[in-house]
């Protein structure tokens, strides 16, 4: 089979096809053919040997995200049968599978149904972000109408489902992003939009709140914005922090914390959705949201796996409007 393999931490042309052979099943796993993977930041920081501490061993396949079909399924497999229709996350640890590859032998706990009216792309493009987006608005700081919301990048695939998200449930929401996205972001609903290439994030931030602050701000960035973060969050207010596409943020003096009552979350998907029903739970909130129609994805770029050096580097350069996905079989 075929699969893209990270042949030394680097840039994107350490991205290699490579053969493999097809994977059997364990007693507790399935066998997926991949019609997609989803293209997340988190195969960049793999890539770059960043993240997880400590980094995975090379040669690896990226990829923690996919839809397809089940081929094959393990003699003590009781929920899955051959020929289901299937989403899964699958995470970073050294010595696993992943998505970037034709087939994927997976514990089938870590595998969700994925009803008829959702196809593989939407899966593909939706099951991690849309479950990160569940849990980080319901549980990190549960939403309600009247909390003020900022999230950063506004316009990327996470960005746009935090805004619809945070909208539906009531909040205000603040969106920064690029000149050419600020529109996007109007039409997501966002109530103000700060174009990060001219305008101070931390100034407006507090206009529009009043001086009070921001109770909840989502990064994904990193270094380039955590300090401006501290600065707005509001008294008892909340910095999730979930990446750092701008590079690791500066160290922070936790007893300026203390002051207001601010505190900074570090999230993983993972720990969130490692009891399987918790995992199920997650990923049918967010198909109901597509079907309901106020959760609306995007693709923003199709990429097959000889491509997939090219699929990354278009996330790098933050010229996506919406999800990156990799197109590997038939639908």
């Amino acid at each position: 089979m075929k699969v893209v393999e990270v042949t030394a931490y680097g840039e994107s042309d350490v991205l290699a096809l490579v053969d493999r052979t097809e994977p059997t099943p364990a007693s507790d796993q399935v066998i997926i053919a991949n019609h997609y993977a989803g293209v997340n930041f988190i195969d960049i920081a793999m890539r770059r040997g960043w993240y997880p501490f400590p980094a995975v061993p090379t040669p690896f396949v990226p990829g923690t995200e996919g839809a397809g079909m089940v081929v094959a399924i393990g003699s003590s497999v009781r929920d899955f049968k051959i020929g289901d229709r299937v989403a899964y996350m699958q995470n970073e640890s050294a010595g696993l599978e992943r998505a970037y590859s034709e087939l994927i032998a997976i514990e089938a706990d870590k595998v969700v149904p994925l009803p008829d009216d959702i196809s593989f792309e939407i899966a593909a493009a939706m099951t991690a972000q849309g479950m990160t987006t569940h849990y980080m608005l319901n549980e990190i700081r549960p939403v309600r109408p009247g909390t003020t919301v900022l999230v950063h990048a506004a316009a990327g695939g996470m960005g746009r489902n935090l805004v619809q998200w945070a909208k539906h449930l009531g909040a205000t929401v603040i969106g920064t992003c690029s000149t050419s996205k600020v529109d996007v972001v109007k039409r997501l609903g966002a109530d103000y939009v700060i174009d990060y290439t001219r305008d101070d994030f931390v100034a407006i931030g507090r206009d529009v709140t009043n001086g009070r602050g921001v109770d909840l701000i989502i990064d994904g960035i990193g270094k380039t914005t955590l300090a401006g973060d501290l600065e707005l969050v509001a008294t008892r207010g909340n910095i999730v922090t979930y990446g750092l596409v701008s590079g690791e943020a500066d160290p922070v003096n936790v007893h300026h914390l203390i002051h207001r009552s601010r505190a900074i979350h570090g999230c993983d998907l993972f720990d969130y959705i490692a009891d399987p029903k918790e995992r199920r739970m997650r990923a049918a909130a967010v198909w109901q949201a597509i079907r309901e129609g106020w959760l609306t994805p995007q693709i923003s770029g199709v990429y097959s796996l000889e491509n997939a050096a090219a699929a990354q580097d278009q996330l790098i350069d933050r010229s996506n409007v919406g999800k990156i996905v990799i197109e590997i079989g038939s639908v």
